[in-house]
């Protein structure tokens, strides 16, 4: 056994044994990825996130392991004590699903923080300059936070806020569509001499090159995600602007020069389907073109969220992997922190899980745990505080994991749990994990790291 990618210390230091009992029999462990590729193979533990290849000898001997308990003689005669010691074989009696959530707890009670939010995403308005054809706020009110609205809003995180400096995380319907507000809460947090930064979700429509200047020093904007549909053509038939003589694909190349001129950093996501797919890689030449190798920019292709769903989901993933590797050969830095793909275990998957530190904030000031769920998850607001407190403790109380997940090898890097009405599930979440587990390795083999230990997203 030799380790090619070092795991996440913190659960290594709980999880590793130090000795073997020679009186119990011994199992592949749950929480393990078998893969092979030319000749080589490897293991990968999904709960420490490590990697390591084996011998063929200690490959046939997992293999022997995973198909049936073993014993003591058999893990010293195959040489796999390191494998057993590093859990990626374990008792055959080991409640492996317990040891995950304790390790989780374990790692959350040492990096304790002090009580209060730390991030707040926050709605300007829910309106939209876009009527993208595949939007899933289709049929929301249109609803634009008012300065009532945003000094209540101030106070509250005044009032709520770590010591330390705030994250705000502006979204919508277009954030930038209310930008007065923006402005008008981040002037009122400096007059509080509040530190804070912040972060975008946006098309980028509105942007000039004075309100870029603006957004870096008032707003203190360091990260943007803006949304893109491939070449300028699809972009003009999917993103529908009510006024695309004010609002069209050039306008947006330009704004993104803005915001990297102030060197706020950028990343572009490329939504794909089966309708515009096959023209993506025309698209990405041309970004290489307009974009050269501007460091503060970088890329990342997804699906969108109604494709998941689909029965071909697996097939369209196939090939954003064929489209992330032609990324990196035309040499268009890659957003890894927007893969999911973690090499630390992580101790919250998303603002829903995440409660105690986040809170999501709708124009009329209602709280919420999602933002992709604006009005279906409401549990308070800014003005009366918690007002229905059984929604609450439902929503912030750890949920005991599914019995369809407690199954699955990919646990520790998915949500804690089951739950058909996550923007985020899909039916085919098992296989495409095994698909992005494989290709990961692939990438670690070609020298390429696909994966990163940052878990700040947008």
């Amino acid at each position: 056994m030799k380790i090619i990618r070092n795991g996440d210390s913190r659960v290594t230091k709980i999880i590793n044994k130090e000795k073997l009992s020679n009186e119990v029999e011994y199992r592949l462990s749950l929480f393990t990825y078998l893969y092979s590729e030319n000749g080589r193979y490897f293991i990968r533990s999904t709960l420490a996130f490590e990697v390591a290849e084996l011998t063929e000898t200690e490959w046939n001997a997992v293999q022997l392991v995973k198909a049936a308990p073993v014993s003591y003689d058999f893990i010293v005669e195959n040489g796999l004590e390191q494998l057993a010691l590093a859990r990626y074989i374990v008792e055959i009696n080991y409640d492996e699903i317990h040891h995950y959530q304790q390790t989780v707890f374990l790692i959350k009670t040492m990096a304790r923080k002090k009580k209060g939010l730390a991030t707040y995403t926050i709605f300007p308005t829910t309106g939209c300059n876009a009527r993208c054809i595949y939007c899933y706020e289709e049929g929301y009110a249109v609803r634009t936070m008012t300065t009532d609205t945003a000094d209540r809003l101030v106070d509250f995180i005044c009032e709520t806020r770590y010591n330390d400096t705030v994250k705000l995380r502006w979204f919508g319907g277009e954030p930038l569509a209310n930008a007065k507000i923006i402005s008008y809460i981040c002037s009122s947090l400096q007059e509080r001499e509040v530190l804070y930064k912040s972060s975008m979700v946006t098309n980028a429509s509105f942007l000039t090159k004075e309100l870029a200047h603006e957004a870096k020093e008032l707003w203190h904007l360091e990260k943007v995600q803006v949304s893109l549909d491939g070449a300028k053509e699809d972009y003009t038939l999917r993103k529908n602007y009510y006024t695309p003589e004010k609002h069209n694909y050039d306008v947006v190349m330009n704004a993104i020069h803005y915001f990297a001129d102030e060197e706020i950093k950028v990343n572009l996501r490329v939504n794909v389907d089966f309708d515009n797919i096959v023209r993506i890689p025309t698209f990405l030449r041309e970004i290489k073109a307009e974009f050269g190798d501007m460091e503060n920019i970088k890329m990342y292709i997804a699906p969108l969220f109604q494709v998941q769903h689909s029965n071909r989901c697996l097939e369209l993933y196939k090939e954003i992997f064929k489209l992330t590797d032609l990324q990196k050969e035309i040499g268009i830095s890659k957003d890894l922190s927007a893969d999911h793909k973690a090499v630390r275990l992580r101790m919250n998957y998303c603002m829903a899980d995440s409660m105690d530190t986040s809170v999501v904030i709708t124009p009329d000031g209602f709280f919420n745990n999602c933002e992709h769920l604006p009005g279906a998850q409401t549990w308070g607001n800014i003005f009366d505080g918690v007002t229905d407190k059984a929604k609450f403790d439902e929503m912030s109380t750890a949920p005991n994991v599914d019995e369809k997940c407690t199954k699955c090898p990919f646990l520790p890097e998915c949500t804690p749990f089951y739950k058909k009405g996550c923007p985020g599930w899909f039916e085919k979440c098992y296989e495409y994990h095994c698909m992005r587990t494989e290709y990961s390795i692939h990438c670690l083999l070609s020298g390429i790291n696909s994966e990163t230990d940052n878990d700040e997203e947008i």
